[in-house]
């Protein structure tokens, strides 16, 4: 879950996490056009109904990790390689240890 997003151009937001055994996924790049957000609350379930939206404005709810151009980047000390695309990726591994949480803006101005 992710409390209290707020960003004037949440297109730009890249959000990588990485659990403790190294495994990585991408749970949102390029979502939300360009719609401001304040105090948003996304809950990101594989399950949901939804994928978060393109380009029309976040709000809060639950929705599927969702990723709208490739190629985003993530500068050390984010962990390079391939990027699941979904929380399934976390089955079966072993929660206990120290989480990461990687956010870029990948664009200036805001």
């Amino acid at each position: 879950m992710l409390q209290g997003l707020t960003h004037g151009f949440p297109d730009d937001l890249d959000l990588l996490l990485v659990s403790p055994s190294g495994q990585k996924v991408l749970l949102m790049s390029d979502v939300g056009g360009g719609r401001a957000v304040t105090n948003v609350t996304l809950t990101l379930d594989d399950a949901a109904g939804n994928a978060l939206p393109d380009s029309a404005q976040l709000s809060t709810g639950t929705f599927r990790p969702s990723n709208y151009e490739a190629g985003d980047a993530f500068p050390a000390p984010a962990p390079s390689g391939a990027v699941a695309g979904t929380l399934a990726a976390f089955n079966g591994t072993d929660p206990n240890g120290t989480w990461s949480l990687f956010v870029v803006d990948d664009a200036t101005g805001d």
